[in-house]
């Protein structure tokens, strides 16, 4: 099943566009402009795909046997991954809750806020945080978090139950989980939803694991390019629909189109010009995903103390291009080195870590804080 890097170029560019996607919903949704890629949220079920398979093709090998990682290197190497941009993320956030009260004279509840950081840096959900600090969020200093959480969950979830056949568990736990998503809807960012982020994350990331583990048997007409092209043209299309899909449509996302989008997308060559387009956007969808919360509060606070206007026509471009050039700049001044820095430390058997190339994200769905005027 392993292959050389550029053979997963293609899913690199599914995730970047698809975090892209994310975030013009968020700053659409922010700024009060209505119609605009309302159903790009559905793209937390696409991550959570790829995160089932991408970890089982970079882990397969090495979940049991002479070469078994232990539980415990597992979920370093997960936490390594995840967690450098998660802690600049909740840094800024947790500046701008307080610089937000001292320039509005509110009163901020220092003890809430510094529960909130001790639990967003141990990426665990609050799930009573006050409106003063972004409740009702679970995550209130970076709502887009508690994707995070649920993608970490998962992968422990995983791990532990790695010496099951895998053939037999994804099927069983894909059967228990779509019904619960069917019936109750997707959620996981605020309190009211937050327990059906498990079986939103449990069918997808075990759909993305069935396609790895079924992968031989895939009828090869599945995995041709066109049906590659087909399915990214339907995810721009379903993302940017102006109306909100029912939920009939985002089983046939959950269960039919993203896998497609999957197990073609793995199978795809690009030419050497999109394959570096493709890569980079794969590198800059995690960082763009968790920071362009904190750096739209801080942008759009900004903008509104200082004009004491909504102008989303001004400040989308704005904090668009601010959270890219943040993102970037994180992704290479900070998450790169510290990750190569902790991977040489807890090198397995004396050698510096890999950590799987697709990480996870999510989308957020609640509004963010804002300066007052």
């Amino acid at each position: 099943m392993e292959g050389p890097r550029h053979h997963y170029a293609a899913l690199d560019g599914v995730r970047g566009f698809a975090a892209l996607s994310v975030m013009i919903y968020h700053l659409g949704h922010w700024l009060g402009v209505p119609g605009l890629a309302v159903n790009s949220g559905l793209a937390v079920d696409l991550f959570f795909c790829l995160s089932g398979y991408v970890l089982s093709l970079s882990y397969g090998q090495r979940m049991t046997g002479p070469k078994a990682l232990s539980t415990g290197q597992f979920f370093y190497r997960r936490l390594v991954r995840l967690m450098p941009v998660i802690i600049v993320a909740t840094a800024i956030g947790a500046i701008y809750v307080m610089a937000r009260g001292y320039l509005n004279g509110a009163l901020i509840p220092h003890g809430a806020l510094f529960l909130a950081v001790i639990l967003a840096l141990t990426n665990l959900p609050y799930l009573d945080a006050p409106h003063a600090i972004g409740g009702p969020q679970v995550f209130p200093l970076n709502g887009p978090q508690y994707s995070l959480f649920l993608e970490l969950f998962i992968n422990l979830f995983w791990w532990l139950t790695r010496r099951m056949d895998q053939r037999y568990l994804a099927p069983v736990l894909i059967v228990l989980c779509i019904p619960a998503l069917y019936m109750y809807g997707l959620g996981g960012d605020i309190p009211g939803t937050f327990w059906i982020g498990l079986p939103r994350v449990g069918a997808s990331f075990f759909i993305g694991v069935a396609l790895y583990r079924f992968a031989p048997v895939v009828p090869p007409f599945l995995t041709r390019p066109y049906m590659f092209v087909l399915c990214m043209g339907g995810m721009v299309f379903l993302f940017f629909w102006p109306a909100e899909i029912p939920r009939g449509m985002v089983m046939i996302w959950i269960v039919l189109f993203s896998p497609l989008l999957v197990i073609s997308g793995a199978r795809v060559r690009l030419s050497p010009g999109l394959a570096r387009l493709s890569l980079w956007g794969g590198e800059i969808s995690y960082p763009l995903y968790a920071l362009h919360y904190p750096v739209f509060c801080w942008v759009n606070g900004l903008f509104q103390a200082m004009t004491h206007k909504r102008m989303p026509g001004v400040e989308m471009p704005l904090i668009g291009i601010l959270a890219v050039l943040v993102s970037f700049a994180v992704l290479k001044g900070i998450d790169e080195p510290v990750r190569a820095f902790l991977s040489r430390r807890r090198g397995h058997d004396g050698k510096p870590m890999v950590g799987p190339s697709y990480p996870v994200t999510g989308a957020a769905v609640s509004t963010p804080l804002r300066t007052e005027r």
